[in-house]
């Protein structure tokens, strides 16, 4: 999940303006840290972590959140924060178990940066683009990382409107692929597809392993893409909050299914497919989406607004993250959260 810089979305609401459509307001403050992947996060007063971006273990046990330039990692049976590591401001956890993915900016230098599991110890650094060094800027980074699901690659997009395929093996040598102004990037169950959402054009899917544009929704430019852990349907949530919508997509024929006119801001599929979880923009609640049967269950109990949101590998938590609450954690069905342990400011 990325960490989504305010001045792409900026450009997005002149392009949906001058297309003629409604423009979209910045999105709600998040504690000063919408910083694009750079590891330069800037908290606010009252901020534990940057809510944009999380990362599970497969096994369920641990959860990893950008905090203050760093990576807390809590426990999830007890909400126990158990370990910081070096790192940005993105996170990604490998499905394999053993590697976390995040980003580092030096200067003007942007990379990936991969972590051993079990310590936080670096495996491998990847430099991935140069970007323009503005003081105060914690935006023109990394802005989404998504592992693979047979976790062999991890894909990232970044303010240079590049897609990166980067082999965890050797990150060396990246596939990269022109894809504009990217924020979103998710893998289909067969690691066989990429899908990217950008705010100056439509969700692209991409073959894998060549980068070749597959297809596209058939709808204006998306701010998340999720993909069922069946392959068979895409989630997305519009960019362009005069006409929000979250809407399911057939992951082959790439036609709507259903639509939830809700305004989605991060999305999560359950791991049966068939329920999808997500935040809202400028809402303090969690919805539960069982959009078969077309029933939302609404969390409540954060006091600030969640964005990142993920799914227990068996389905039976959601975990939410805010910058003022930290990580939550709710019964699918609802009930009152779990608060994590508050990370230690430095």
């Amino acid at each position: 999940m990325r960490a989504r810089p305010a001045n792409l979305l900026a450009t997005a609401a002149v392009l949906l303006t001058l297309a003629g459509c409604s423009s979209e307001p910045a999105p709600p403050d998040d504690g000063g840290e919408s910083g694009g992947g750079s590891g330069e996060v800037v908290q606010v007063p009252g901020a534990l972590v940057n809510s944009n971006s999380a990362g599970i273990s497969p096994d369920g046990a641990r959860i990893a959140v950008p905090c203050d330039g760093s990576i807390c990692v809590w426990d999830t049976a007890g909400g126990s924060l158990v370990d910081t590591w070096d790192g940005g401001s993105i996170v990604a956890w490998s499905p394999t178990g053993d590697v976390v993915a995040t980003d580092r900016r030096d200067g003007p230098t942007v990379s990936l940066v991969l972590l051993e599991a079990s310590s936080g110890d670096e495996l491998a650094t990847a430099e991935a683009f140069e970007t323009e060094v503005v003081q105060d800027d914690s935006d023109g980074g990394l802005v989404d990382l998504a592992f693979s699901p047979d976790g062999e690659t991890v894909a990232g997009v970044g303010s240079d409107g590049v897609l990166r395929l980067w082999s965890v093996a050797d990150p060396a040598d990246p596939a990269v692929i022109e894809v504009g102004q990217a924020i979103d990037v998710a893998f289909s169950s067969d690691s066989s597809r990429v899908a990217v959402a950008a705010v100056d054009g439509p969700v692209t899917i991409h073959d894998a392993g060549t980068g070749e544009e597959l297809g596209s929704l058939d709808a204006d430019p998306q701010r998340t893409v999720a993909w069922t852990a069946d392959g068979a349907s895409l989630a997305t949530t519009s960019l362009d909050v005069a006409g929000a919508a979250t809407t399911i997509w057939d992951a082959e024929e790439l036609t709507v299914e259903t639509t939830l006119p809700r305004a989605g801001d991060e999305l999560a599929f359950a791991p049966t497919s068939d329920r999808l979880a997500l935040t809202e923009l400028e809402e303090s609640t969690v919805l539960v989406w069982d959009w078969v049967a077309d029933e939302v269950t609404e969390l409540s109990g954060a006091e600030d607004d969640p964005r990142a949101v993920l799914w227990a590998p068996d389905g039976t938590a959601v975990y939410a993250v805010s910058a003022r609450d930290g990580v939550l954690a709710w019964a699918p069905d609802g009930g009152e959260p779990t608060r994590f342990d508050a990370p230690v400011s430095g």
